[in-house]
């Protein structure tokens, strides 16, 4: 069978969630760290969680984690805390069951020890996962093409690819290469993917004041169709069914990452869209890939 998730938040609506997530019909469901509220100065708190943990292991899903949005890895002048805020995050994928932390890759530095620290760091928490994959995220800040050759060079087993698909076609758009050729080339890396809709209407902000990006609302950026909109499968304008037909052969677990609670009325159809997307990957799809 194939392992088709959903992206949740994870916080004090996360029974909720994942309720929710069970009635729709998913068998997997990804994590935000951010979302958990659960890490203060890099450190998990004992108390809350154990209340999560109790929650997340009530239900029976195969659980990835995204990593927080805070961390950065190139950040060499305050290396201890962003070490100890990754370490956080391997540690609660660990004890939630998870089969994959993702890990943004966010844009390349000019500066090769930038590039040499975020190296380094993926080296140090790869030594420290153990079957836990180390999912290494496009970012549509960068092509996907520098993600590939991150975990070429890293070369370690549990260091691996998670492929943004709504990411990697805003990058297309903006770098001007090829979608399709950039999936098929990312193929043999990618042991997870994130898959939601867009437009491919880049938004600069995103590189030119990442800060005011993240204040706009659903209202300045929808009815313009730019930038990572996290729309449900079928309301943008990727070629979806393209893109899994590239993907084919891929083996791993299909994250719907997708702002769900703004489409509820529509979340049934939704999910048959993102499964039969899935169901374009084979009879193997799901199996083996993320440990078992």
């Amino acid at each position: 069978m194939a392992y088709l998730g959903l992206s949740i938040r994870g916080g004090e609506r996360r029974e909720e969630e994942l309720r929710f997530a069970r009635k729709v019909g998913y068998t997997a469901v990804e994590i935000s760290l951010d979302g958990t509220g659960l890490v203060f100065g890099g450190r998990l708190h004992a108390s809350m969680l154990r209340e999560a943990l109790a929650a997340f292991h009530k239900h029976e899903f195969r659980y990835s984690v995204h990593g927080p949005s805070s961390l950065d890895l190139r950040d060499r002048a305050n290396r201890e805390i962003q070490l100890a805020l990754a370490r956080a995050a391997l540690q609660f994928c660990r004890e939630v069951g998870g089969r994959v932390l993702v890990i943004h890759f966010e844009q390349q530095s000019q500066d090769p020890e930038d590039e040499a620290a975020f190296d380094e760091a993926v080296l140090r928490l790869s030594d420290e996962a153990g079957d836990v994959l180390l999912g290494i995220e496009n970012i549509e800040v960068e092509r996907v093409e520098p993600v590939i050759d991150c975990v070429r060079r890293i070369n370690r087993p549990n260091v691996v690819m998670t492929l943004d698909i709504g990411h990697a076609h805003l990058s297309a758009a903006y770098f001007r290469f090829d979608f399709l050729e950039a999936i098929r080339s990312a193929l043999p890396h990618v042991r997870h993917v994130h898959v939601n809709d867009n437009f491919g209407r880049y938004d600069p902000l995103r590189l030119e004041n990442f800060t005011l990006y993240r204040t706009q609302t659903q209202a300045d950026i929808f009815p313009l169709g730019k930038g990572d909109l996290h729309l449900p499968v079928g309301w943008g304008a990727i070629p979806l069914e393209n893109a899994f037909e590239s993907l084919r052969g891929f083996r791993g677990t299909v994250v719907h990452e997708y702002r769900y609670n703004l489409f509820l009325a529509s979340a049934d159809d939704d999910f048959a869209r993102v499964q039969s997307l899935v169901a374009m990957l084979g009879p193997t799809a799901g199996k083996g890939a993320e440990g078992g």
